[in-house]
């Protein structure tokens, strides 16, 4: 921003960091220069009425700085009328010291083409979460329905999110405009507070001029100026992607990674079967031997020590999962033996001896790692890795 928008520096040629005597010796230098009486050219009395308009506000310690303190925020073009300034209200038109100035892009897209809008808001902090959300809600449903507006509504989401509250200078020109408003309308204590909030948006050379301001006030507050947590504006911009993210992540169909658990509501509680019967030419019935086709294999890598447990106390080892089957052998407690397989609900394992013989015993009976040493002529595992 220019640091004379109005001229007056310029007028009375001194700079904005002239002293009070410098500023006077001017005015009457250029004002006898530029008096109607002793000035003939036309544009005289109009150059001679700015003379006195721009030493009336610089002579002045209270208005000099309200100009100085204006001219950091407006060009020319926007310069307010100086000493009737009304103050800036949250979107419910209510006085508000919460607000801030929110700048929100969105997309809409339109199959070829899209439109795109830039909006600035002045709003309370509860009234920037809406803004925010229903500006995401935008983006993620309706910004993408565009051949050219694609990448831009992508630009768009980003540029929302981290450059939220990054508004510096709409924020300092909002604050200090309502620091001066609530002076002119005698509120001293709002003014000081928005006069503070400003700070944190204000350069070092913008700073000095904002705390004679405030010293100017002479008053304490009784409470803090109200932050914004920009944060959780992040945060909340999403919520869009995250439950679209859900949703489509609850439609696909989950892989059955528990398969004894799958195999369980399948039964509905009944006892698995692990075996089927088989009926012979003459009538007769049995078991069917095959009863690995129901269990599920781990290969034998007799370098892998991954798969060896042992048992934690004498166990019987059976021919087939089930109680009622043949026992192909009687291990002792902390007997080492690797396991190669188990049924779908895990309550049996298969498992290998050290002669190589296969047999089944309850999960529960298994340790996981070595127990007693494994022999030297052992299946198992192969010592001369290990």
């Amino acid at each position: 921003m220019s640091q004379d928008p109005k001229e007056y520096y310029k007028i009375l040629e001194v700079s904005p960091q002239a002293s009070d005597s410098e500023i006077k010796h001017n005015y009457r230098q250029i004002a006898k220069v530029w008096h109607p009486d002793q000035n003939e050219s036309e544009d005289a009395l109009e150059m001679f009425q700015k003379i006195a308009v721009a030493y009336d506000v610089l002579k002045d310690e209270k208005k000099r700085l309200t100009y100085d303190l204006l001219s950091m925020i407006y060009t020319a073009k926007d310069f307010p009328e100086m000493f009737s300034l009304k103050t800036y209200k949250n979107k419910k038109g209510q006085e508000d010291l919460g607000i801030r100035s929110l700048r929100q892009e969105t997309v809409i897209g339109k199959i070829y083409n899209f439109r795109l809008k830039n909006d600035e808001e002045i709003c309370s902090f509860s009234e920037a979460k809406a803004s925010v959300f229903k500006a995401s809600l935008i983006n993620w449903l309706l910004g993408w329905w565009s051949v050219k507006g694609f990448l831009v509504n992508l630009k768009v989401i980003f540029k929302n999110i981290f450059q939220i509250g990054k508004n510096t200078q709409d924020n300092l020109r909002l604050l200090i405009h309502n620091a001066l408003a609530y002076q002119q309308e005698d509120k001293n204590e709002q003014a000081f507070l928005s006069g503070v909030t400003a700070l944190s948006y204000a350069s070092s050379s913008e700073k000095k001029l904002i705390k004679r301001f405030l010293e100017g006030l002479k008053i304490t507050p009784q409470y803090k100026p109200q932050a914004w947590n920009f944060g959780l504006l992040k945060l909340i911009q999403l919520i869009i992607p995250f439950g679209l993210f859900l949703t489509l992540a609850l439609s696909i169909p989950k892989k059955q990674l528990n398969l004894g658990e799958f195999y369980q509501n399948l039964t509905k509680d009944k006892e698995i079967n692990y075996y089927q019967e088989v009926k012979h030419m003459r009538g007769r019935r049995g078991v069917d031997d095959v009863v690995v086709a129901k269990v599920f294999d781990i290969p034998v890598d007799t370098r892998n020590d991954a798969y060896l447990f042992h048992v934690n106390e004498k166990t019987k080892v059976l021919f087939a999962a089930g109680e009622e089957f043949d026992v192909v052998a009687v291990v002792e407690k902390s007997t080492t033996v690797r396991v190669t397989g188990y049924t779908p609900d895990k309550v049996w394992y298969r498992i290998m001896l050290d002669d190589g013989q296969m047999g089944f015993v309850r999960g529960n009976l298994l340790k996981k790692g070595i127990g007693k040493e494994i022999p030297e002529d052992s299946k198992i595992y192969n010592r001369e890795i290990r």
